[in-house]
């Protein structure tokens, strides 16, 4: 006769079990709370570059130092230990000029402090050799300025993914490529109106882009402000940043849009920076790498030549957006 468990047993059985697995999971318990001490390397900081030079405009460069990844920042920490003052900064053109940049207030940079030319002005279809001596060492860079080129038509736009459509708009352009060249774009956006002036310019998505899908065509592209930092809001009150920190324009606003042309170099630097900059605050990525065109030891950053051009475009208050 086959013997049937009492329910009891059954009882009997799952109270032992649990008794011979408490040991592990008390151990796996302990485990999860060992504390684990890592010794972290000592952080070597690394001379940060970031040049540029527009048409009709100075040479600005910004030196600072690089910090380590859990330094705590705000503007001041990045004052008094990221910027360089006292580092020797020449740009000589390919024309043979060139010029000592001097180390002053500069209000086109997001530190408010870089190096700037006091007589060279960029030229189109001209190169500029930057170079840097600070901490015995030197570094050398260059770029081109190519040419500018003009924009077809420039309008205000009702994105499909915006609901209130009376009070948000993107910017559009339409533009035409030389099929003749290989071209790398950039776009940028500064908005003025009545809660805040944009001191920096914004960039737009994404940073830099080449006309591989586009070449010769006439196409239209949809603008939207992208990147604004902490640096963007310096000198604004609160209300004033909050109202900075949008992508799509309003009543009010009057739009500077700038529109540039750079060398391959500089839109290496440019579109993997984007990228870098978008995806980089992401854990489960890994770090995408940016590409430098400056030549030394233990150096990041790049020196950029833009052909630029600015339009601007206003869009008149109807709806007492800003009343």
């Amino acid at each position: 006769m086959k013997h049937t468990p009492h329910k009891r047993d059954h009882k009997l059985q799952l109270s032992t079990r649990l008794w011979l697995l408490l040991p592990v999971l008390c151990l796996v318990a302990g485990a999860c709370e060992t504390e684990i001490d890592v010794d972290l390397p000592d952080y070597e900081p690394k001379l940060v570059i970031e040049g540029t030079i527009e048409n009709d405009q100075p040479a600005i460069v910004m030196l600072s130092r690089s910090i380590p990844y859990f330094a705590n920042i705000d503007f001041a920490y990045i004052s008094d230990n990221m910027v360089i003052p006292d580092a020797e900064v020449t740009v000589t053109s390919s024309d043979g000029d060139r010029d000592s940049l001097i180390f002053q207030f500069c209000p086109e940079a997001p530190l408010f402090l870089a190096y700037v030319s006091p007589t060279l002005r960029g030229r189109e279809n001209t190169s500029y050799t930057l170079t840097v001596k600070y901490g015995g060492k030197e570094y050398c860079a260059v770029t081109t300025i190519p040419h500018s080129f003009d924009l077809d038509s420039l309008w205000f736009s009702y994105p499909s993914d915006i609901i209130n459509k009376d009070t948000m708009r993107t910017v559009r352009v339409l533009m035409t490529d030389d099929a003749n060249e290989t071209n790398y774009y950039r776009f940028q956006v500064k908005v003025s109106c009545p809660k805040f002036t944009d001191r920096l310019w914004i960039s737009t998505m994404p940073v830099a882009f080449d006309d591989k899908t586009f070449n010769g065509i006439t196409f239209n592209y949809e603008l939207e402000r992208f990147g604004i930092t902490m640096l963007h809001g310096v000198g604004m009150s609160d209300a004033q940043s909050q109202a900075a920190r949008r992508l799509t324009f309003r009543p009010g606003d009057t739009v500077y849009v700038k529109h540039s042309l750079m060398d391959y170099n500089t839109y290496r630097f440019m579109s993997t920076g984007g990228s870098e900059a978008i995806i980089g605050s992401n854990p489960f990525t890994n770090p995408a790498p940016v590409f430098s065109n400056i030549e030394g030891d233990n150096v990041l950053g790049a020196w950029c030549g833009f052909a630029s051009k600015v339009d601007k475009i206003f869009w008149e208050d109807t709806v007492g957006y800003y009343n």
